[in-house]
């Protein structure tokens, strides 16, 4: 029987992290990073990315290496896994955490703010999925994590936050989830999904800032996510300990689907 140091470790393990130099990609960065692991953070701002990456490398001791990527090109994708396999020579975990959103009246949406969000939110992370995938079953062993959000799970107000399509793809992200993991079982790959509930962030900023006191209504603790609330929930998905976990959907989000 395997004690919970071990079952915890992923030490010298190499993660992927897209959008992981920010928000909360940057807090599961420092998660993984924290428990040893070697990162690889993905982002489209690069200037950004190489500097939060050498200051993990300073403060964490551990190797960190940054990439330009927009996960929305294929381009991108083929090119991060290239340069990560040629300096590390695999690939152990990989957090699916970079997402774009637009926000407009669900009947007047745009067809080119859908086509974005959906061309980041699903089709880049299912890119990112395959490649990966391809990678860990040749390996017998991996562990991809998702990024979903509970608003899929219960759809929000409009005046909290008008995003069909965000919350669209986040719904097609629990749906792959699932379905990849059935596929990746019999290969010691796991799939699973963290769905994150109102955390401060980028994204959230205006929201939080315009409606925050009417949103933490709907929250039965009452507060939004801190800045080390997901860490535990990453590391746990991403460790061998979770070797019977697949398919799962894990709500981070201070009771609000429960509600």
């Amino acid at each position: 029987m395997r004690n919970v140091h071990e079952l915890l470790n992923i030490k010298g393990q190499i993660a992927i992290v897209t959008g992981g130099a920010a928000g909360i990609g940057l807090q599961m960065s420092y998660a993984l990073g924290e428990a040893g692991a070697n990162l690889v953070l993905a982002s489209r701002k690069m200037e950004r990315c190489a500097e939060i990456s050498q200051k993990i490398k300073k403060e964490l001791k551990v190797e960190v290496l940054p990439v330009q990527c927009d996960v929305a090109k294929e381009e991108d994708i083929g090119r991060l896994f290239n340069e990560v396999m040629k300096k590390f020579g695999r690939v152990d975990i990989v957090v699916n955490n970079s997402g774009a959103t637009w926000g407009a009246d669900a009947l007047e949406f745009p067809m080119n703010g859908w086509k974005k969000v959906m061309d980041t939110n699903v089709t880049g992370l299912w890119m990112m999925c395959q490649r990966a995938g391809k990678i860990m079953v040749a390996q017998n062993y991996g562990r991809i994590i998702n990024l979903a959000s509970i608003v899929s799970t219960v759809g929000t107000l409009p005046e909290h936050m008008d995003s069909v399509a965000y919350t669209t793809s986040k719904a097609a992200v629990m749906g792959l989830t699932k379905d990849l993991a059935i596929k990746l079982a019999k290969h010691n790959v796991t799939v699973n999904a963290i769905a994150p509930g109102w955390f401060p962030s980028k994204m959230t900023e205006w929201s939080i800032k315009e409606k925050g006191e009417s949103i933490r209504k709907y929250i039965p603790m009452q507060r939004f996510g801190g800045d080390d609330e997901l860490k535990t929930a990453v590391l746990f998905l991403a460790s061998p300990g979770a070797s019977y976990c697949t398919g799962v959907i894990l709500n981070v989000d201070g009771g609000w689907v429960s509600v």
